[in-house]
């Protein structure tokens, strides 16, 4: 660990001289911001930038933002990209707020899905277990909030309910997103995957690095109980095809690290995927 990290922060450097300004270190880190919205967010340090994951209401951008400036001691302009790992709304509400603090060339990632959301050529899709999956985690993750804002979104676009699953209204403008296939890599985050994770939406993607066995899974994988074991997510928009997910990256690959989009990011064996439960 980093003397001085924020909890949950997994360090692997690749440098002779670990003294040197940390923006001029060859690191790959995940940092869990502080609890601060509904949502976990998520910053990755690259070899040549920052990348923020599902900042998803303005005091997580906030908080962000602060954990950048203060812990890592690295200007906003060195913030390359802001990511969703999925279009709802608590993993995009401060996508916003965020780009406009940063510079003229962050760009925003989204899964390809979501440019036929915002062009209205598919809806997001409906999702089953709003009275008995839901309402536990949301419950719990209202508990950790501190402020007004940490539940507050710069839009409402990514609720989905009938009445409101075509608001695309955006907090910033389509020209600066991307939407990268997944398999992909990102330039600067050379050891970090694009995988295609769908189950809670059809959109989901997850972030996973193979040198430090990190997984950021947004909301495939719970982990509200501090129990060593994570649970699939039963508020989702196709239960079979979240199954085969899970089933398909325990054939793929072996992180020792989960970041969940709700709860807590933990630690285990090679094998923490087998470990992963489903309530239904």
């Amino acid at each position: 660990m980093l003397c001085g990290a924020p909890r949950h922060t997994r360090v692997v450097y690749d440098v002779v001289n670990t003294s040197c300004p940390i923006a001029f270190q060859r690191f790959f880190m995940v940092y869990t911001v502080p609890s601060c919205g509904f949502a976990r967010c998520y910053v990755i340090a690259g070899s040549r930038g920052l990348m923020v994951v599902d900042p998803g209401s303005r005091g997580a951008a906030r908080a962000a933002a602060r954990l950048i400036r203060q812990e890592l001691g690295m200007p906003l302009t060195a913030v390359r990209y802001v990511a969703a790992t999925h279009f709802h709304i608590d993993h995009i509400g401060g996508m916003g707020p965020l780009l406009a603090a940063c510079g003229p060339e962050t760009r925003l990632l989204f899964p390809p899905p979501v440019h036929d959301y915002l062009t209205g050529r598919r809806r997001l899709n409906r999702m089953a277990g709003w009275l008995s999956a839901l309402p536990p985690v949301t419950l719990a993750a209202a508990r950790g909030l501190r402020r007004l804002e940490d539940a507050l979104p710069a839009t409402l676009a990514g609720i989905p309910l009938p009445l409101l699953h075509r608001r695309t209204e955006l907090s910033f403008p389509v020209e600066r997103c991307d939407f990268p296939r997944t398999g992909a890599g990102l330039p600067g985050f050379a050891d970090w995957e694009i995988l295609a994770t769908p189950g809670h939406t059809e959109d989901s993607t997850s972030f996973y690095s193979r040198e430090t066995a990190a997984l950021i899974c947004g909301d495939l994988i719970l982990h509200m109980k501090q129990d060593g074991r994570g649970v699939l997510n039963a508020f989702c928009w196709n239960r079979d095809v979240i199954l085969d997910t899970l089933v398909r990256l325990r054939h793929t690959i072996a992180p020792r690290t989960v970041y969940p989009g709700h709860g807590e990011p933990w630690e285990g064996g090679e094998r923490m995927l087998d470990n992963i439960v489903k309530q239904w």
